[in-house]
């Protein structure tokens, strides 16, 4: 579907009238709640897409419900939106991830991102805590709502 362009470390969206790039596109957008997605490159290649009204929700996949059943008592920290999860920035220089288990996080640190084409969304610790648990593998497609993460206050 994209490719990764090593040079600047951006991603770059395909062919825009591939079917598989819109039904995927769509299915991520009806996964988050969002209704409308477009999607314009330096080169003047555009995608719009709008969910209609009435639109019925997307099944959401039986993995991510899975996932939910195991996260642990603790405060889960969901995604943003449908999208694959990157544990770390794309064009940073440490390989190490932004959240491991035990680590401590304070408010507002970023955790990983969701990427959607050439967008990366940040996760974001909403409190100081300690991640108890990583949900989310680097490079798996998350839907709206799943826990990325479950983290525990300290006493």
């Amino acid at each position: 579907m994209s490719r990764r362009d090593r040079s600047s470390g951006r991603s770059v969206i395909g062919d825009f009238s591939d079917p598989a790039l819109i039904s995927t596109l769509t299915t991520w957008l009806g996964a988050s709640g969002a209704s409308e997605l477009e999607i314009s490159t330096k080169d003047g290649h555009a995608l719009k897409i709008v969910l209609a009204p009435d639109a019925s929700p997307v099944e959401r996949r039986q993995e991510a419900q899975d996932v939910t059943s195991l996260v642990p008592e603790g405060r889960a920290v969901k995604a943003p939106l449908a999208g694959v999860f990157r544990d770390r920035h794309p064009a940073g220089s440490d390989a190490s991830p932004l959240a491991g288990e035990g680590r401590a996080l304070e408010a507002g640190d970023i955790a990983g991102f969701v990427e959607v084409g050439p967008i990366l969304v940040p996760v974001v610790a909403p409190a100081t805590a300690i991640v108890a648990g990583v949900h989310a593998r680097a490079g798996e497609l998350i839907g709206y709502g799943d826990p990325v993460l479950t983290m525990e206050h300290t006493q």
